[in-house]
């Protein structure tokens, strides 16, 4: 599900791209200090942007460091480090549970078991000082893995909840600004949901697997339409939040980012017909 909020890595600014990476860096460090290092697996960039929107909303106090990756020795990496960036690993972690509970679930996955078990305490912990958010996305799944057991069910249905997961998480506070959080997440969940129901598509129908575009018969230029429309609402919520730290990171995301692997695969599908 995760990996579809990234940005377009061509289109920003040597100093942009590296704003991009620290807080991407930050996050992978934050994870790894207060979870570990095999939990780094869990990183994407949805989450990374998260934690880049809160601090763009709220403007905290930024640590910014420089040390070594793991994944890239002959390079020092520039990371910051600030609350929004915290939570953002937290969420992660939440996330990142769940995700290995619906695969042991549904397809008994070992490692996801594992996972699951790796995660607990952790979890557990998350629940206790997020109880809002993490009792909202453990009922938004739930009611999402029924609605995927049941063919007869409205397709807007799984849709929807899978809003009502994300909406949550963008709310780190209950503030002036939580309504409009809340509705951006719940309308970039829906294009996250949508998005990789399209690419599931043909995978799902040959393994008789639940999708709610199977249920609509929309395929191509009609999905397209209708994932113009739900971005058209989060750039809506977007465009009230008060963001001026980061802005041009975050509108290279929600205009170009978020469409970067629906153009390759057209690409990849229009030289096919040639």
């Amino acid at each position: 599900m995760f990996g579809t909020i990234c940005c377009n890595k061509e289109t920003l600014s040597e100093e942009q791209l590296m704003r991009y990476q620290s807080f991407y860096c930050g996050l992978c460090k934050t994870i790894r200090k207060k979870y570990g290092q095999m939990e780094r697996i869990a990183l994407n960039f949805d989450m990374t942007f998260l934690a880049l929107i809160l601090s763009s909303l709220y403007e905290p106090e930024e640590e910014t460091y420089s040390n070594g990756c793991i994944f890239r020795t002959a390079k020092t990496k520039i990371a910051v480090k600030n609350p929004f960036i915290e939570y953002a690993a937290d969420m992660t972690m939440l996330l990142a549970y769940f995700k290995c509970e619906d695969d042991w679930k549904d397809e008994k996955k070992y490692f996801a078991r594992f996972g699951m078990k790796k995660l607990e305490k952790s979890y557990q912990k998350i629940c206790e000082q997020y109880p809002r958010q993490s009792e909202k996305v453990e009922e938004s799944l739930q009611k999402l893995h029924q609605v995927e057991q049941d063919f007869k069910a409205n397709a807007d249905m799984a849709i929807h909840f899978s809003g009502e997961m994300l909406s949550e998480l963008f709310v780190y506070k209950e503030d002036y600004w939580s309504e409009t959080l809340r509705n951006f997440g719940y309308d970039l969940g829906r294009f996250i949901y949508i998005m990789d129901a399209a690419f599931d598509y043909e995978s799902d129908k040959k393994k008789g697997l639940y999708n709610p575009l199977n249920k609509l018969q929309v395929q191509g230029e009609q999905v397209e339409q209708i994932l113009k429309i739900e971005m058209g609402r989060v750039v809506y919520c977007f465009d009230i939040l008060p963001l001026v730290q980061d802005q041009e990171i975050l509108k290279n995301v929600l205009f170009q980012g978020v469409w970067t692997k629906w153009n390759k695969r057209h690409k990849q599908e229009t030289k096919k017909k040639e």
